[in-house]
Formats: structure tokens, C-alpha cells, sequence
């Protein structure tokens, strides 16, 4: 497994803004943050490669990453993109097993890294924070159970269009011409990222944009009206 740079160490801000983690008091989480470290990922590297040995769990404090896994035959689906603030690689350090999917740096990243034997020994002394833990797992499976019907039972346009329609509410910059975002990903990602493949995702963007519903540019696309988006969902 790559193990990155090491940069600054944690905050016990960042600990106390994890969810499950927000029942820790000031003092618990900067005692806490002080043995976690913060490792430092280039675009394109590694942060947790499936099947092997989970060793902890991560909390991305800057950049962007996703989650995926590869098929037999090469293809790969994206679980979900990793914004700042969030966490990831919980499961396999409570459940014993390898690590299910492969975490990649879209750019420059930096993570606090949980050591699996710390965060289980605090589940066992606060019962409160297992809970949350618990609470926290269960959302994460509706959200999988969510990606498996849109797979499943959705259109191509109509998953695409959902992203983009996310993607323009949550990080979205408007302007005259209409909500630009920009463009992280690669046709090879959003195909991943919508369970599909390249060349069907190109021909979607390009009737998306004969219709006027987007513009697409090298480094950004333009959602004309983010209104007829929503209707293609």
C-alpha cells in the first residue's frame, strides 16, 4: 500500500466534525488528534488498494478522491467521490477483513489516518460513539442501496443528469451563461461513476449539449438550466 508524504498533524476541530466522533469534548478529541497523523497523496495515487489488509481509516481533510472497484474484465464502478470533511475505509476495520474497494487521489490529497486498534478500543470505552458509528454505516448502506437501483433500473441520461445536477447544486458557481462546474473528472471517471462506459457517456454529453441542456469545455461544464436538468432525472 502507498503510504504518501506526512504533513501537519490533526485538529481536534476536524476529529470533533466527524459525525460519529461529535460527542468527544474538546479536551478528549485534542488528546485524540494529537497520535493521529496526516499523510500527503499526489493525483492519481493510492490511498487503500482493495483486497489487502485494512490497517485503519481515513479522513480526507483536502482534495478529492474516489472510491471504486475493478471487474475481471477491467471495468470499474465509482462508489462515490470524497469531499473534504468526510471519512472512508470504516468497515473493514470492525467487520476483520480486507479493504472492499480502492481509494484514489483524483488530486493532490491530504488524510488523517485512524489506526484500527485506536478507533476500536474508543467504540469499547464509549458506547455513544458506537451507536453513531452504527448510525453513520447504516446511511452509508441506504446510499449503496440507492446506487444499486439507479444502476440497476435508470438510464444512462438519467444517472448523469443526477450527477450533474449534485454536482451544480452543491459546488456550482452561477453566471450569466448558466452554472458552471468544474471538470475533476475524466469521461473515463464519470462512465465509472454511473455504470457505464466511455463511448456511451460521450454520446449522452453530446445530445446534452444538442439540446442545449449543457455546454461542455475542457476544464468546465456549463449547466444552461439546471431546472431541465432536474427533469431528466
Amino acid at each position: 500500500m502507498h503510504t504518501g508524504g506526512v504533513a501537519g498533524g490533526a485538529t481536534a476541530a476536524e476529529i470533533r466534525a466527524i459525525p460519529y466522533l461529535s460527542a468527544m469534548t474538546e479536551a478528549e478529541a485534542e488528546a485524540f488528534a494529537a497520535e493521529l497523523p496526516v499523510r500527503s497523496y499526489r493525483p492519481r495515487e493510492f490511498i487503500v488498494i482493495a483486497g489487502e489488509k485494512a490497517i485503519g481509516f481515513y479522513l480526507l481533510r483536502a482534495g478529492k478522491a474516489r472510491i471504486f472497484r475493478t471487474g475481471a474484465d477491467g471495468r470499474e464502478q465509482i462508489f462515490r467521490l470524497v469531499t473534504p470533511g468526510q471519512t472512508f475505509a470504516e468497515v473493514p476495520i470492525f467487520d476483520g477483513g480486507p479493504n472492499p474497494a480502492t481509494v484514489e487521489a483524483i488530486e493532490a490529497c491530504e488524510v488523517v489516518f485512524f489506526p484500527a486498534e485506536r478507533m476500536q478500543r474508543l467504540v469499547l470505552a464509549r458506547p455513544d460513539i458506537g451507536l453513531a458509528v452504527i448510525r453513520y454505516m447504516a446511511r452509508r448502506i441506504r446510499a449503496f442501496t440507492d446506487l444499486v437501483e439507479q444502476i440497476s433500473l435508470q438510464t444512462v441520461q438519467s444517472r448523469l443528469a443526477r450527477y450533474l445536477y449534485q454536482v451544480a447544486r452543491e459546488e456550482g458557481l452561477v453566471t450569466e451563461e448558466g452554472t458552471v462546474i468544474r471538470r475533476e473528472l475524466t469521461l473515463q471517471d464519470l462512465a465509472a461513476l454511473v455504470g457505464s462506459v466511455r463511448e456511451v457517456v460521450s454520446r449522452t454529453m453530446r445530445v446534452l449539449e444538442e439540446d442545449g441542456v449543457v455546454i461542455v469545455r475542457r476544464k468546465e461544464i456549463v449547466i444552461r438550466d439546471v431546472e431541465e436538468l432536474s427533469r431528466l432525472l
